[in-house]
């Protein structure tokens, strides 16, 4: 069972990604990787501007 309804679906996605030094960008792993999926997942639910 998933909480996401219709409703959700036509709704756009805006997904901010942001590292500000190169020293976050090489510590910061888990949080980049949770990032980049949150887009990865907007593209599985086929949201429009999931680009």
């Amino acid at each position: 069972m998933t909480k996401i309804t219709a409703d959700h679906l036509v709704r756009n996605a805006i997904v901010y990604i942001r590292q500000s030094t190169a020293f976050q960008v090489a510590q910061n792993l888990e949080s980049q990787r949770r990032q980049y999926g949150f887009v990865d997942r907007a593209r599985q639910l086929e949201c429009p501007t999931s680009r």
